[in-house]
């Protein structure tokens, strides 16, 4: 088989469960809508084809995967902590298969609970109602783009309006709507007036609760509306205790946690370790990663608004004895991976939710590094997304 590319991955992935066994579709939208590739596939074949794909990726990749599994979402439905629901064209939905200009108008969503669709769909049955059009993404024209749902442990609710531009006085209409609706502690007015259909914005105004409290373990991490956070309420707290536990730091040891974003892994980290550099590039979340810090009386993170890259730059050789990583799609790169084989830290974890680039990630690492452990994570049901984490060694001799 030749290397995966994402177009390959993602058909390998598709082919194996869709040869699994059917069962009965709990949503009706589930065979049209994007949001659910596997619904009408046994979970359990879902599982299981995502081990044998990722298994033949990692060996593929020089890396031995003979005992990688992947650990279950311990409930594949309801499960996301943010759903972006797309307003256009008089619909409120999400993406149909493989084509991304045609929404699928949803009556039910199972990956949130009823009660979280039902107050995204009453928000944008109100700006109906208020007369606001949808936004049409060939024309560039309307208002409404998205309707952005955040959702905690707790089933609270932070929602946001993406628009293309507005009103407050009408905004606060909306607002009086979402507020309304059972659960909800926030709502948020986000601003995206580029060509650029993204479902994040400039915070224009909030009403409410401006953060959402997202419990894990025994802490409390805030976030907002932009922030990221990992998207299954199910499974988050086992990877988190997972990735620290296979960190192992000491009491004498400084610890960076990059991509670290509001703090939730090194608050973990903080537990056991000296000193825990949170490194983020994105302003909002490490000003969120300092607060989350003080209110959970932890003195020993110290949130730092620095691109990965240059933070590491910076840091002597020999001076971070544990690493752990967690970048977006992209994977570090070759650049990082320099820079972590030059400082040398004896242990780095590596979350993805990329295994294409982690991959090669792992190649270059492994000069220098042996994989002990190497694990999946199933934080996207019914999609053929998963999480991977890789824990290296320096290898005895170097």
């Amino acid at each position: 088989m030749p290397p995966f590319t994402a177009k390959t991955l993602r058909k390998a992935i598709v082919d194996r469960v869709l040869a699994g066994q059917s069962v009965t579709l709990l949503c009706p939208h589930a065979r049209e809508c994007g949001g659910c590739a596997f619904q009408d596939r046994t979970y359990t074949d879902q599982v299981a084809a995502k081990t044998t794909i990722l298994r033949t990726l990692y060996s593929e990749g020089g890396i031995d995967a003979s005992a990688f599994e992947v650990v279950a979402s311990p409930d594949p439905f309801a499960y996301r902590t943010r759903m972006d629901y797309v307003a256009t064209k008089g619909r409120f939905g999400l993406r149909a298969h493989g084509k991304f200009n045609y929404i699928i108008e949803l009556t039910t969503c199972h990956l949130i609970p009823p009660t979280a669709f039902a107050a995204a769909q009453a928000v944008w049955r109100r700006a109906l109602a208020l007369g606001l059009p949808d936004y049409d993404v060939r024309t560039h024209t309307g208002f409404l783009r998205y309707i952005v749902v955040r959702r905690s442990p707790d089933d609270e609710l932070l929602l946001a309006a993406v628009t293309a531009g507005g009103d407050e006085a009408v905004m606060a209409e909306l607002a009086a709507t979402a507020l309304a609706q059972p659960g909800v502690v926030g709502f948020y007015w986000l601003v995206n007036d580029t060509l650029t259909d993204v479902s994040f914005g400039e915070v224009r105004r909030h009403w409410g609760a401006d953060r959402l409290a997202m419990r894990v373990g025994h802490f409390t991490c805030f976030i907002g509306p932009n922030t990221f956070f990992q998207n299954n309420i199910h499974l988050t707290e086992r990877l988190i205790n997972d990735a620290v536990a296979a960190a192992a730091p000491d009491a004498t040891m400084r610890v960076a946690d990059l991509y670290g974003g509001v703090g939730v892994i090194g608050l973990h980290l903080a537990q056991s370790a000296a000193r825990v550099d949170c490194v983020e590039s994105v302003a909002e979340s490490v000003q969120l990663a300092h607060q989350n810090a003080l209110l959970n009386k932890v003195s020993n993170v110290h949130p730092i608004c620095a691109d990965t890259l240059t933070y590491l730059q910076e840091q002597p050789t020999g001076s971070l004895p544990v690493v752990v990583v967690d970048p977006p799609r992209t994977g570090l790169g070759l650049l990082v991976c320099q820079e972590l084989l030059r400082i040398a830290p004896q242990r780095i974890v590596y979350v993805s939710c990329n295994p294409l680039t982690q991959v090669n990630d792992l190649q270059h690492l492994q000069s220098a590094y042996r994989i002990v452990g190497l694990r999946g994570y199933d934080m996207f049901p019914h999609t053929p997304h998963v999480e991977v984490m890789a824990v290296l060694e320096r290898r005895v001799n170097d």
